[in-house]
């Protein structure tokens, strides 16, 4: 496993997503993702407050899981902790929850959960843009000087806004945005369901290129679409609307191309493309089986080179 400087620590190239930990993933399958994440290499695990049993609407359960992980294995240190908060209320998703009442609770719940008094980046879920940047900014500034959260960032932020907190930070001494945590991955996504969603776009991209702003990249592996398809295993009806295109079509062709020349995995591929880019870039990879966290080791062991890099997509 390869590792670059994320939030002052030596970070693992790949982090561990962990949406399904107390939903669909029980305790005891989480638990040995976890372990199996460490063993090959891994220090970098992201979470969320909203993350776990999606079916019954229970927030905090992959926190909880993470939270009783970390005590028992006492490694609380040597792991790069990062959740996320203030999202809307599922069933009204474009009522933003970014007032300092709304984030403080989020943030000391999810500090209860994970059973630690500090996570190493606190992001914001959702943006709410009727709230000045200033006013969030302050809030944001309250968490790191109160020792909750090391460093911050957002999530499904629109490139102006990341701008303008960047400008108001350094105008008025709050604290600084210290990554962005878009939609990312080899294969863009042609159909987006959900508005309040943000995709790596040309604006956005220009803005990490720009402020050399690291990026952690979710829904890296586009629901594994490429490695579906070069295995000719079956794509859900959801994958194929989201995903089959032209466009991608011609990158699966690109990428399969690199690995007979190289030797490595679709899958590695994939993620290695987000790990070269000419910005910081650290792709979140979920797992549902042993396998797939094993291939995580795989591709932080890959690098490409720019020419392969432009050669499986242009930004």
């Amino acid at each position: 496993m390869r590792y670059a400087d994320l939030f002052g620590r030596r970070t693992s190239v790949i982090a561990l997503g962990t949406m399904d930990f107390g939903g669909k993933i029980e305790e005891g399958k989480a638990r040995e993702f976890m372990d199996a994440y460490v063993e090959l290499g891994g220090n970098f695990i992201d979470t969320a407050r909203v993350y776990g049993d999606f079916v019954r609407e229970i927030l905090g359960g992959s926190e909880q899981v993470i939270g009783r992980w970390l005590e028992d294995r006492r490694c609380r240190d040597s792991i790069v902790l990062g959740t996320k908060g203030a999202h809307p209320d599922f069933h009204d998703m474009h009522t933003g929850r970014l007032s300092r009442a709304e984030i403080l609770d989020d943030m000391k719940r999810s500090l209860d959960n994970l059973r630690t008094p500090c996570v190493d980046v606190y992001w914001l879920h959702r943006d709410d843009r009727s709230r000045p940047v200033e006013d969030i900014l302050n809030t944001l500034t309250e968490l790191v000087e109160g020792g909750m959260a090391r460093f911050v960032g957002v999530s499904n932020w629109q490139p102006d806004r990341i701008a303008e907190a960047l400008d108001c930070a350094a105008k008025h001494g709050l604290v600084k945005l210290a990554a962005n945590q878009p939609q990312f991955s080899l294969a863009r996504q042609v159909i987006v369901e959900d508005d309040t969603l943000c995709q790596m776009d040309a604006e956005t991209y220009a803005l990490h290129v720009r402020e050399n702003l690291p990026c952690v990249a979710f829904s890296s592996q586009a629901k594994g679409f490429l490695a579906k398809m070069a295995a000719g295993e079956a794509l859900t009806d959801k994958s194929r609307r989201r995903f089959l295109c032209p466009e991608n079509e011609a990158a699966l062709e690109k990428v399969r191309a690199l690995s007979a020349e190289t030797g490595t995995s679709v899958a590695a591929l994939s993620l290695a493309w987000l790990t070269s880019q000419p910005f910081p870039c650290f792709p979140i990879a979920g797992a549902s089986r042993m396998e797939q966290v094993r291939a995580i080791a795989e591709a932080g062991d890959a690098a490409l080179t720019p020419e392969q890099r432009d050669f499986l997509r242009r930004m």
